[in-house]
């Protein structure tokens, strides 16, 4: 019961009836969806293009006797290479894709198909109609592939190419998409915060696989200098091979990250790199290459490295029993940090597998990590420290938490109030817009 003490006071509620009723709304230009979305596709890839061809350009301006045709040419091979499809360099087939150039694709996809996508409806993009969309702009990505592919003398891989082009256009589309595709398909409670976890583990193995990158560019310093000096490029060319290298960069941590692992890497026919064993041959005129480790066994620090992926499963399987907290059962929070661990492990392998190819012909065929040790030595540290850092914080913290709640259940924290509600005195008043 309200006490004397208690004053209530009379809220006044303004409801907007109407502003400026004579005026003429402003016309908003809208597009259907089917034609904008192919169209956003088809930009962003044309757009990427466009950026290959100045990186190309500023290479050409120093040697301008190339012809256009020529040089157009080889921006095409290169656009291809960024997506899978290889590169011909006079006889020469490069298979080895620049990752860094594909990411960049990717970015631009997601920036040109947001921006484009905003003069279609907002209620043509809700329910299935972000499916129509995503499917449109891959679409739309895939088929300026194809027409680079047949432009560029490329046509024996103009199939890659048109993969390639539907497999960067769903990637950037759908990072543009992603919160109106959840929801046709919402993901289930117990997943809640696993890719989150992932996200952590695979963070933390690419700053230990650029730790080892680092250091083995510190200790080969002599040798990187020998292959610049062989090299003897001008002011314009060290800056394009500098560019080339940072290309390449996602590839170089995949490797690393193979390393680290104790699966190892190859760099040509015939070589194997790890931690445990080392047997190099021929390497690439490629100033980078000098960070791997001279022939021969192993070093005491390098066996160190070797707990990395108990390191990065641990990182995901912590994230994973923190977030939601799981509460109550070690069991649950076992099988996320396994599960965080596992996904950390897929996740480390399909980028080895995109991470292989051919630099060339004879020995430097079959370059990136080693597979099949990948596929196993993988999972077993990574699910495993997984599982340890999900334990570690559930004995921590996690254990004293309450369960989570089920979705539109009652909350404990709720109270009933019984007081009385106050009155609310409505009056309309119409607004002008002033001019």
């Amino acid at each position: 019961m309200p006490v004397p003490s208690d004053r209530r006071r009379s809220r006044l509620q303004l409801t907007v009836a109407a502003v400026n009723p004579g005026a003429e709304a402003i016309p908003v230009l809208e597009f259907p969806l089917l034609p904008t979305a192919l169209a956003a596709g088809a930009a962003a890839a044309v757009v990427g293009w466009l950026l290959v061809i100045g990186l190309v350009m500023v290479g050409w301006f120093t040697a301008m006797a190339i012809p256009v045709p020529r040089m157009l040419g080889f921006a095409g091979q290169l656009w291809l290479a960024g997506h899978g499809a290889g590169a011909t360099i006079g006889e020469v087939t490069v298979t080895l894709a620049p990752l860094g150039l594909s990411l960049l694709f990717v970015l631009l996809t997601r920036t040109v198909v947001g921006l484009v996508l905003r003069v279609v409806p907002g209620a043509a993009l809700d329910g299935l109609g972000a499916l129509k969309a995503w499917a449109l702009v891959t679409a739309g990505y895939g088929a300026v592939g194809g027409v680079v592919a047949l432009s560029s003398g490329a046509a024996p891989r103009a199939g890659w190419a048109l993969l390639g082009g539907l497999v960067v256009g769903a990637l950037g589309s759908g990072w543009v998409l992603a919160p109106r595709l959840r929801r046709l398909a919402p993901a289930p409670v117990w997943l809640a915060g696993l890719p989150r976890a992932v996200v952590t583990g695979l963070a933390t193995m690419t700053a230990v696989a650029a730790a080892v990158l680092l250091v083995g560019l510190i200790v080969g310093s002599e040798r990187v200098s020998l292959i610049e000096n062989s090299l003897a490029t001008d002011a314009v060319g060290n800056w394009l091979l500098v560019i080339a290298q940072l290309l390449y960069l996602p590839n170089l941590l995949a490797w690393s990250a193979s390393w680290v692992l104790g699966a190892g890497f190859s760099v040509g026919v015939g070589s194997f790199v790890s931690p445990l064993l080392s047997t190099v041959g021929l390497l690439p005129a490629v100033p980078v290459f000098g960070a791997v480790p001279q022939p021969g066994g192993g070093s005491a620090w390098s066996y160190a490295w070797l707990v990395s992926g108990l390191v990065a499963g641990a990182a995901a399987g912590w994230t994973a029993s923190a977030r939601p907290a799981v509460g109550g059962s070690w069991l649950r929070a076992l099988a996320r940090g396994a599960g965080s661990g596992f996904g950390v492990a897929v996740l480390i392998v399909v980028v080895g597998v995109l991470s292989r190819g051919d630099l060339g012909n004879g020995r430097l065929v079959g370059m990136g990590p080693v597979l099949l040790n990948l596929i196993w030595l993988a999972p077993l540290p990574l699910a495993f420290g997984g599982a340890s850092g999900a334990l570690g914080h559930w004995f921590a913290k996690a254990r004293h938490l309450p369960e989570v709640p089920r979705p539109g259940g009652p909350d404990d924290t709720t109270e009933l109030l019984d007081m009385p509600t106050e009155r609310l005195e409505q009056q309309t008043v119409p607004l002008a817009r002033r001019d």
